[in-house]
């Protein structure tokens, strides 16, 4: 049985005597451990972008199913290759249907072969094959029509529906689309609260994915111009040029009027100061008699027009 004392010394002698060699058996062991470890085989999944290439356009067709972004990769190999190969910032492999020229649907598989990592195995893919769906590719000439949004201000309207030139495109694509769709329109055009006048701007069509037009920007104009309304006026006391002084008799006592202009100048028009008016010239004035004059209506505004004056004449008899 050991005492104490023995004990330290056995302690004292192992941590301090031969401290070189020590310390080169611990580097050696430990050089060992890193390099067997190195050369250790792993697996490991690695992310690889996928680049695709697609059939030439002369080819008349089309793939038609969204790319595939990433496939995920099992690598095999020693430890530092594996490693190495993970931390470089990206990999890449080639999805080639530049021989695809069939419409149909067909298998694209991922071959191990594919993948350009030096010094692993590639042992899996994920996903191992991907669908391609291939269209024939179709031209059709179709109609543009013009998208507006808003709205014109009270008593405006357009002279005439907006235009848009050309009204015809050339569009391509999956034959599936294209036969799906019978007009394009234009990207909104805004006319909330436009004043009056002609307006002219280019626009590009809401796109449609897929699809491929002969021309990129087309040409809207239009012209808004005052809402034309028309108001009808009864009752309206029947007035004319001559003397109070003389005496006559005047039919009828009261007309009605429809008036013609835009529906804002109508709607604030003031009634006060319009009145119809028998017309007498003064060769008439100057002899007593019965005579049929036209009735006239006084205090219109610039911009409105009498449509109608029921009744249009006045009969009238001088007395005196």
């Amino acid at each position: 049985m050991y005492t104490i004392k023995q004990v330290e010394v056995f302690i004292k002698e192992t941590f301090t005597e031969n401290k070189g060699l020590k310390l080169l058996a611990l580097v050696i062991t430990l050089g060992l451990f890193f390099s067997v470890r190195a050369q250790e085989k792993v697996q490991r999944w690695v992310d690889v972008e996928v680049e695709m290439g697609y059939p030439p356009k002369e080819a008349g067709v089309v793939v038609t199913n969204k790319p595939i972004k990433t496939v995920r990769v099992a690598i095999r190999g020693r430890r530092s290759m594996v490693n190495n190969i993970k931390n470089e910032p990206s990999h890449l492999v080639r999805m080639d249907l530049s021989q695809r020229k069939r419409p149909g649907m067909s298998t694209f598989f991922f071959e191990p072969e594919m993948f350009k990592f030096d010094g692993v195995e590639v042992v899996d893919v994920k996903p191992e094959a991907v669908s391609i769906r291939i269209e024939k590719l179709e031209t059709r000439r179709l109609p543009v029509k013009i998208k507006t949004v808003g709205r014109l201000k009270d008593g405006t309207r357009f002279e005439k529906s907006p235009e848009v030139f050309p009204d015809m495109v050339k569009a391509t694509g999956p034959a599936s689309v294209i036969r799906s769709v019978t007009s394009l329109y234009t990207e909104e055009v805004g006319i909330d609260g436009l004043a009056e006048g002609p307006y002219t701007e280019e626009v590009p069509l809401v796109p449609i994915e897929g699809l491929e037009y002969s021309q990129d920007k087309f040409k809207v104009s239009f012209k808004i111009i005052p809402r034309i309304g028309q108001r009808l006026l009864t009752g309206l006391s029947l007035k004319n040029n001559f003397s109070d002084e003389m005496q006559v008799k005047l039919s009828p006592r009261e007309v009605a009027v429809t008036l013609s202009g835009p529906q804002l100048s109508l709607d604030r028009m003031d009634l006060s100061v319009i009145s119809p008016l028998a017309v007498i010239s003064d060769d008439q004035l100057a002899k007593p008699g019965k005579y049929r004059v036209p009735i006239k209506i006084d205090g219109l505004p610039e911009d409105i027009e009498v449509k109608t004056i029921v009744p249009s004449f006045a009969e009238l008899e001088i007395l005196n």
